[in-house]
């Protein structure tokens, strides 16, 4: 079940879209907000994994609200304004729907958003130097020492470890916040690797250890990793 809130200051669009909502089995509206600020206070005491909000609102507009959150669950703008799409496809907005409209088209959304969040999906740090990966409704404690590199692939990650890869919808950037810095390198736009496993630097690739791929070194990389593997 996911779980959301809604941020929406017109009545009556906060009643149409809480009716959508309820339509919706495999959603559970856990409140809804007129205000930006009344959301803050909800989300200080309680998690969520969804939030649909309108942008143009009084006090915080919903681009500012969503920069100010911590912790991001997955966010939703539905907005009668196309001008903050750019923007928020920056700052990794789930997705954009303009109003009007359908029942579908918000009932789409959410089904894609319960499949993030219920399959393939790093969802949570365990303990220090441990996370879990959810495949196949399984979840995997996996070691950092274990991992050998971690390649991006538009909207997923490949996570190469000792024992097996595994394919999971997440993005790079996002990985890479989550990774101890003094042991895993950024090389490339589309690589992460552990320095454990380097074996050794050439000018365009890194040669890692036993039969691991030699992964790329990016032009705008160069000068860190070479600083980073080369004066340790």
């Amino acid at each position: 079940m996911i779980r959301c809130i809604l941020i929406e200051d017109e009545p009556l669009a906060r009643k149409g879209i809480s009716e959508h909502i309820a339509q919706i089995s495999f959603v559970s509206l856990e409140a809804s907000f007129e205000t930006a600020m009344d959301a803050i206070v909800f989300l200080s005491k309680n998690n969520v994994d969804v939030i649909i909000s309108d942008i143009n609102m009084p006090g915080i507009n919903g681009v500012d609200f969503l920069k100010s959150l911590s912790k991001k669950p997955l966010f939703i703008f539905i907005t009668a304004k196309p001008d903050y799409a750019l923007e928020s496809f920056e700052l990794e907005v789930f997705d954009y729907i303009l109003k009007p409209y359908s029942f579908e088209r918000l009932f789409k959304s959410l089904s894609r958003a319960q499949t993030r969040l219920s399959q393939n999906e790093v969802t949570e740090k365990v303990e220090v130097g441990t996370f879990a990966i959810k495949d196949n409704y399984r979840n995997y404690l996996v070691s950092y020492h274990e991992i050998q590199y971690i390649e991006g692939d538009r909207e997923y990650i490949r996570i190469s470890t000792i024992e097996r890869e595994f394919l999971i919808i997440y993005s790079l950037k996002k990985i890479s916040n989550d990774l101890p810095l003094n042991m895993f390198i950024r090389t490339h736009k589309s690589y992460i690797i552990n320095r454990n496993f380097v074996r050794a630097v050439d000018p365009d690739k890194v040669i890692m250890k036993g039969s691991i791929k030699d992964i790329p070194i990016g032009v705008t990389y160069r000068n860190e990793v070479y600083k980073r593997l080369m004066n340790h």
